[in-house]
């Protein structure tokens, strides 16, 4: 069988602050891929970026990069509001798209990007790092061979964020931290633009570990948000059962100080019949001061046994156990195999349906004040409509 060239990929908002300086180290990193082209519309910062890079192609307009044949795929890190019009016109161009997460802002828009796809015979990826995270990844194995017995919850939590001034001075002003996050119509988010962005995550984590997906959410609503999105709302917990009623699970907001307590990030713990395990997410580990920690750490008859991943070194979080880099890496390895091998994908556009639709619940159940089924959320329906 002949060796299949690399994919050519055009990373299109490549001046970005929140995904594409992962994106930009990813994709020069995995021999199965060729960063190509960049995309964006400071004419002056993309070619700067493209030397630094040694990347030969810039564009300032997305029409011209679609009209490439040389381009395989695009890999949009733009913000939310953008990803139904661009993968739409990237399918019909016959390019192959690795979307961000969350993948549009309405479960219409959703269908509409996976028809598209579907009509265009390209492959279309939501990029849910959760769901490809290595210690993650690790837990579900364990689970899949019986280590914790039968799944019976699965409890998520978000600690004390290390990201701060001086972390922002050490990535050189490319911090996470940018406007449109917080934003209720580019976010998609109404007011609860944190829940949009980071619900995806959650629930594909939820799913992960359960095989089974969510049927009924509740949100725990507050009258303010945190930091930057203090005049917005916040949503201090959310709750939900699974669709095969054995498995129900929550996740619950905890942002202090890093020296109030001894993790930080996020962190899941798996409670089943024969054991649990603990499972430190993005950013997630030891917070100062406090003894290392093991990515994933199960419990059973009375033992703790610790299991570690060798990955390499992070770039985005001081932490002991992130691996951000290394989830994305293993999503666009799985990407590349799939296209190149026409295989299934672990996580297709329907995976970010299923998850953007669990999320949109969220956000109705918080602003109505009851749970919400998320069958019930109806497909043109926006968050930032209520």
């Amino acid at each position: 069988m002949a060796e299949h060239p690399p994919l050519k990929v055009a990373l299109v908002g490549a001046l970005g602050k929140v995904a594409a300086p992962c994106h930009l180290n990813v994709l020069r990193s995995l021999p199965s891929l060729e960063l190509s082209a960049l995309c964006d519309v400071d004419e002056a910062g993309l070619r700067q970026l493209a030397h630094q890079y040694e990347v030969g192609q810039v564009y300032t307009r997305y029409d011209e990069l679609l009209a490439d044949p040389g381009i395989d795929v695009v890999d949009l890190v733009v913000p939310p509001f953008l990803h139904a019009e661009m993968t739409i016109a990237a399918a019909q161009a016959g390019k192959h798209v690795y979307v961000e997460k969350p993948m549009a802002l309405s479960r219409s828009q959703a269908q509409q990007m996976i028809q598209a796809a579907t009509a265009g015979a390209v492959y279309l990826m939501v990029g849910e790092s959760y769901f490809f995270h290595g210690p993650h990844r690790l837990a579900r194995d364990l689970i899949q061979e019986g280590e914790v017995g039968e799944i019976r919850q699965i409890r998520q939590y978000k600690q004390a964020w290390l990201f701060n001034e001086s972390e922002n001075r050490r990535l050189q002003g490319r911090g996470h931290d940018v406007a449109w996050r917080f934003d209720p119509r580019l976010s998609g988010g109404g007011q609860f633009p944190w829940i949009m962005d980071h619900g995806p995550h959650l629930f594909a984590t939820a799913r992960l570990f359960s095989s089974s997906g969510i049927r009924t959410v509740a949100a725990l609503q507050r009258e303010h948000g945190v930091g930057r999105e203090q005049q917005l709302r916040g949503i201090t917990a959310i709750s939900w059962a699974h669709v095969d009623d054995a498995v129900d699970g929550m996740w619950l907001h905890c942002e202090t100080m890093p020296a109030a307590g001894p993790w930080i990030g996020f962190r899941t713990e798996i409670l089943g019949t024969k054991g649990t395990l603990r499972v430190f997410g993005e950013g997630g580990g030891a917070a100062p001061g406090f003894p290392q920690v093991a990515p994933v750490t199960l419990y059973r008859q009375g033992n703790a046994r610790d299991f570690q991943l060798d990955a390499s070194c992070d770039r985005s979080w001081v932490s002991n156990n992130s691996y951000y880099d290394e989830a994305h890496r293993n999503v666009w390895s799985h990407f590349a195999d799939a296209v190149m091998n026409e295989r299934p994908l672990e996580y297709n556009g329907a995976s970010g349906l299923e998850d953007l639709t669990a999320t949109l619940a969220t956000i109705q159940s918080a602003v109505r004040g009851c749970a919400t089924e998320v069958s019930s959320i109806a497909d043109d329906w926006h968050a930032w409509e209520t």
